[in-house]
């Protein structure tokens, strides 16, 4: 007989959820009070009638028995996101976990995205990301235990056209998970990503445009239960991106190839191995930037003749 595993609680623990207010956000603040989390919701949106959406789901989080503070600054502006941080511990007396999900996008390509739309998206995402991250690294060191849980996405990974700013800001937060998870193994904490696949607010756009697609199972409820188990204490990965999204989860990852070996590595030997080089049969994936060295070649100890250091034929 198959034993059923034990419920991921959060009794005792306090999770802030930014941009909480509706689409992820609001699933994963509303699985994590399920859980038994106290949640601080945050959101600077505002309903049709002039409401607060944060207040309305922390209203909603209360009468489901849960424990809920709504928090109203902006990610964008660094006093409001780093007073997120201190407002949810003031309140609850800790913070254990932080879910970064706040975020907003528009079209641009790499040849006409402005510097005003670009710093735009930065400030949300980037910015927003590392003012709270940093706040609650801090917090969380003197506790000796947190969970951070920041939003990617598969564009930032892969790459989308029509997407440079967006993309260009998701990928960023990807190489910032890992280097906040290099900075703070030394503790009980962890920190890593999603890169949801759902159809809410910032993607019902795409999906009406892709009628191919079947979006009965990517409602932002289905990816949640990642960011609660990514947030739950029995979580011991580090700096992992996990894909999720229509019943599936999985890791997105960067990988070294073998690649070509040649002391004599010049601009013609690589165009002539250019298959080798780009293979990725027996890639290895790599934890640190470090580990790249233990790839790099022994062609023996003698020093190798540079290929800027030959003659060239005219």
């Amino acid at each position: 007989m198959t034993i059923p595993p034990a419920e991921l609680r959060f009794d005792g623990r306090t999770a802030l959820v930014t941009g909480a207010g509706a689409g992820l956000g609001r699933a994963h603040a509303l699985e994590l009070a399920r859980r038994g989390a106290r949640v601080a919701v945050n959101d600077i949106a505002r309903t049709p009638d002039g409401g607060s959406v944060a207040e309305r789901l922390a209203d909603e989080i209360r009468a489901m028995g849960g424990d809920a503070l709504a928090l109203h600054g902006d990610v964008g502006v660094e006093a409001e996101a780093t007073g997120l941080v201190w407002d949810t511990v003031a309140a609850f007396g800790g913070l254990d976990v932080v879910v970064n999900n706040a975020g907003h996008g528009r079209p641009s390509t790499a040849q006409d995205t402005s510097t005003e739309l670009l710093r735009e998206i930065l400030e949300v995402h980037v910015f927003g990301m590392f003012w709270t991250q940093r706040a609650a690294l801090h917090h969380m060191r003197d506790r000796g235990y947190g969970r951070i849980v920041n939003t990617g996405s598969a564009a930032g990974a892969f790459g989308a056209p029509g997407t440079f700013a967006y993309t260009t800001a998701k990928g960023a937060i990807h190489a910032m998970t890992r280097a906040a998870s290099h900075d703070n193994r030394d503790r009980d904490i962890r920190v890593n990503a999603v890169a949801p696949v759902a159809n809410s607010g910032l993607s019902a756009t795409y999906f009406a445009t892709q009628p191919q697609l079947d979006t009965t199972r990517l409602a932002p409820s289905f990816c949640s239960p990642v960011v609660a188990y990514l947030g739950h204490r029995s979580c011991e990965l580090h700096g992992q991106l996990i894909a999720v999204g229509g019943g599936r989860a999985a890791r997105i990852l960067t990988a070294a190839t073998p690649g070509l070996a040649d002391p004599r590595l010049d601009a013609e030997s690589l165009a002539a191995h250019l298959d080798t080089v780009l293979s990725p049969e027996g890639m290895r994936v790599l934890d640190a930037s470090v580990e790249q060295y233990d790839l790099l070649p022994d062609f023996g100890t003698r020093p190798q003749e540079s290929p800027y250091d030959r003659p060239r034929s005219r």
